[in-house]
């Protein structure tokens, strides 16, 4: 059907598009899908509602802490362009707080290990800093981590413990502040200030693995740059209790400045460690000196062997002293070129860096603290990564340095121990004269005065490191700290039930799409106009008032009802179809069974015979037979079969009904051969006697969608009526009514939509309307029969 109100500037593929569009079957399957739609949006609302009522709401707390990094470009007087070691630094902050080692330490000191919990009508609330009891636990067996205990309180201070075992629920009642001793854990139940005596709530508690808390800590813990300008961070964590997800991000910040403040201290504390160690060792041979005096002076009574020998022993003691300063020089240059080779750990003694050229003292601090950067590094970094491989860079240039060095001072040490050697063995030589025990006591009071001065040198050394400890701070802030959600991060609740909403919309849509494209049934006058080629004689409306188990004459109890009003409106555009004299003769039929042809033929005979015509209405259908169920008759041994049988006549087969001047004959015995019956001359001859007794005769004919013997009868009526039932006869029904139309065989074919929905706003309307009793309804009529009378 061609739209004539398109705009002429429409492209031909929308315009097809457009006109394909069946505007009156979407409002038809609209109005039918309705109901289906709303449930869908009630439905989408109703679990979106459902989603959010019972959901555990989440809250949020959030920090931000200002970073500060040591650039080593800056350090070795280069210039940083961009800012990719801010990046690396930060990323690798952001590593060090997510990891399990330093999250453990969180956990440890947030107590994460015994959480409480109370059961909820539909949902479970943890009981932090609330809990009404405390548990303290040694679990024997392992199995009994990450497992809930059920806790119900009793009379007085008494309370049932239950968990499960092997497949069984174990409990037992105990008393607060009882020892519970099984074989697989140890408990120890306390009430807290919060129990109440008369609460009847179930608890449990958890008590964690280690596993676990990290592994909630990392699941709930977000840390992502907020500004690699600024060097800041963002900590935040999330809870469904949101005094415990502030408390957390407040621990992680502290935590995080503490260990910060450990790495920074490191270095100091690798040298307090070993000056600890120097300290204790010469305390020990300090005391052994202290008590060989204390046994000599017992023994022999006396310290003082001769001016001599004093003086002889003083040379000897500046002579050892140096050649003990130089050997230990000579000792710890040794060591120090064997773990300069070896790249270990180089941790000098500070007396002996003070005693060392000012070159090697310089080389020898500088390779140290290369060392100790690298060690920090790699705390953050891999062996692989950029920044550690300049660092071994510097380390290679600065170990070829300080070898050169120890190499030339070492050879400078072994000319002056010759030297000293030499005056020594002189010295010795003159000494040899003098008592043995004079001189072994003048060398050990010799060691005994180089290890005191040797024991404060460590101990003030140790106290200068232990003061720069204490001052040690980070430079890392803490710009915003931990907050108190105010509201929860999710659900949202607006979000989701829109959501919900809209998803029942776009489902409603859908829905509704998916049966319009699936509606493949005639729905309305407008809809078969298209797409037939035959004129629309009308529209029955669905009758409502009664449920119809068959074929049933319903004009004569109900003729002023907008059923009988349609019928006569059929019957005058009839009239104008075919406006001869003498008897019409009319065929009804359908494509398949169902469509209401039978119902048509009875109830239109009934509105013609109302108005003074004779008509009969014969049941051509000889093979599912129904028009004398339409009148309330019973089927008899005469009717079509029996006459065309030449067994009966026409005369003894009419039947009466309840409405004057309204006859039918009923099919009679159903016959093997019904087709074969329709072609002999006793047909003709049973219409040529109905068209001499009758006005009308409507013939009753079996679906031609199914069998042939419509197309038989067809051919010898005046009009062809050819019924389609709204929403019930498929679109691709019309072919077969268009192909009868296409043969030439009968000009004047007519189609009638029964059963539609005389709902306004739908179909029912055909632009004339069935209300007879107003002016307006008489006129549409007339101009539709009109229109009719023009086409033919």
């Amino acid at each position: 059907m061609e739209n004539n109100h398109l705009p002429q500037n429409v492209p031909d593929g929308d315009r097809d598009l457009i006109e394909s569009f069946d505007l009156e079957r979407f409002w038809y399957v609209l109005k039918r899908s309705r109901l289906w739609m709303l449930a869908l949006i009630i439905l989408t609302s109703s679990a979106a509602y459902i989603y959010v009522r019972y959901t555990k709401p989440v809250y949020s707390s959030e920090s931000v802490i200002k970073l500060e990094f040591q650039s080593e470009a800056s350090t070795l007087g280069l210039v940083d362009i961009g800012n990719t070691q801010d990046r690396n630094e930060i990323s690798g902050e952001i590593e060090l707080i997510k990891s399990p080692l330093f999250l453990s330490r969180v956990a440890n000191a947030a107590k994460m290990d015994v959480s409480y919990h109370l059961y909820g009508r539909y949902l479970t609330d943890e009981r932090y800093r609330n809990s009404p009891f405390r548990v303290s636990y040694k679990i024997i067996n392992t199995d009994f981590y990450n497992r809930p205990f059920d806790v119900q309180f009793g009379a007085e201070d008494s309370f049932s413990l239950s968990y499960d075992w092997g497949g069984e629920k174990v409990t037992k009642i105990y008393n607060f502040g009882e020892e519970i001793k099984t074989p697989n854990f140890n408990f120890l139940i306390h009430r807290t200030d919060h129990f109440r005596s008369d609460d009847d709530n179930t608890y449990f508690f958890i008590i964690s693995s280690e596993e676990r808390q990290v592994k909630t800590l990392q699941n709930n813990l977000s840390v992502l740059p907020e500004n690699f300008n600024a060097k800041t961070i963002r900590i935040s964590y999330s809870d469904h209790n949101k005094y415990k997800a502030r408390d957390l991000v407040d621990l992680i910040d502290s935590l995080y400045l503490d260990y910060t403040r450990e790495v920074k201290n490191l270095a100091i504390e690798q040298k307090i460690n070993f000056l600890d160690k120097q300290i204790e060792s010469t305390e020990e041979k300090l005391s052994e000196y202290e008590d060989y005096f204390e046994q000599f002076t017992i023994e022999n009574r006396t310290t003082n062997l001769g001016e001599d020998l004093n003086r002889t022993i003083e040379q000897l003691s500046i002579l050892d002293s140096q050649r003990y300063s130089l050997r230990k020089n000579t000792n710890d240059l040794r060591v120090i070129q064997k773990r300069v080779k070896a790249k270990g750990a180089l941790s000098v003694n500070p007396l002996l860096l003070e005693a060392l050229p000012g070159p090697l003292s310089r080389a020898i601090v500088e390779y140290s603290d290369l060392q100790q950067q690298k060690e920090l590094k790699l705390a953050s970094y891999n062996e692989t990564s950029y920044v550690i491989e300049q660092l071994d860079l510097k380390l290679e240039k600065s170990k070829e340095e300080l070898t050169n060095l120890v190499e030339s001072y070492d050879e400078a040490l072994q000319d002056r121990l010759v030297q000293i050697d030499r005056r020594r063995r002189i010295l010795e030589s003159n000494l040899s004269q003098m008592p043995s025990m004079g001189t072994e006591y003048g060398k050990n009071r010799r060691v005994y005065g180089l290890q005191e001065n040797f024991m404060l040198q460590l101990q003030t050394s140790k106290m200068e490191l232990e003061i720069t400890r204490a001052g040690t701070v980070t430079k890392n802030v803490i710009l915003s700290p931990a907050s108190l959600p105010g509201s929860p991060i999710k659900p949202q609740k607006a979000l989701i039930i829109g959501a919900g909403f809209m998803i029942g919309v776009v489902l409603s849509i859908v829905f509704l799409l998916i049966r319009y494209l699936a509606h493949n049934k005639v729905a309305g006058v407008r809809e078969l106009e298209r797409l037939v080629n035959v004129p629309v004689l009308g529209a029955v409306p669905h009758y409502k008032k009664e449920q119809l188990n068959q074929t049933s004459l319903v004009v004569k109890n109900d003729s002023k009802s907008s059923l009988s009003e349609a019928l006569r409106t059929i019957r005058t555009n009839m009239d104008f179809i075919h406006n001869g004299s003498g008897s019409r003769t009319i065929s009804v039929t359908s494509t398949i069974s169902g469509e209401g042809k039978t119902f048509v033929a009875s109830n239109l005979g009934a509105i013609m015979a109302m108005t003074g015509q004779k008509v009969c209405v014969v049941d051509i259908d000889m093979r599912k037979p129904k028009v004398h169920l339409a009148f309330g008759a019973v089927s008899t041994q005469e009717g079509v079969s029996t006459i065309l049988a030449g067994k009966a006549n026409v005369k003894e087969s009419i039947q009466k009904t309840p409405i004057d001047g309204l006859f039918f004959i009923s099919a009679g015995p159903t016959p093997p051969n019904p087709s074969e019956l329709l072609l002999q001359a006793e047909f003709d001859n049973m219409l040529d006697d109905l068209k001499n007794q009758f006005d009308v005769v409507i013939l009753d004919t079996p679906p031609v969608g199914l069998v042939t013997d419509g197309r038989l009868v067809m051919k010898y009526c005046d009009i062809q009526l050819y019924i389609v039932r709204a929403d019930y006869s498929k679109r691709s029904f019309v072919k077969v009514l268009n192909d009868l139309k296409a043969t030439g065989q009968f000009s004047k074919m007519t189609a009638i939509l029964n059963s539609i929905d005389s709902t306004p706003g739908y179909g029912y309307g055909y632009g004339y309307g069935y209300g007879y009793y107003t002016e307006e309804g008489t006129s549409k009529r007339k101009r539709v029969a009109s229109s009719l009378k023009n086409l033919f």
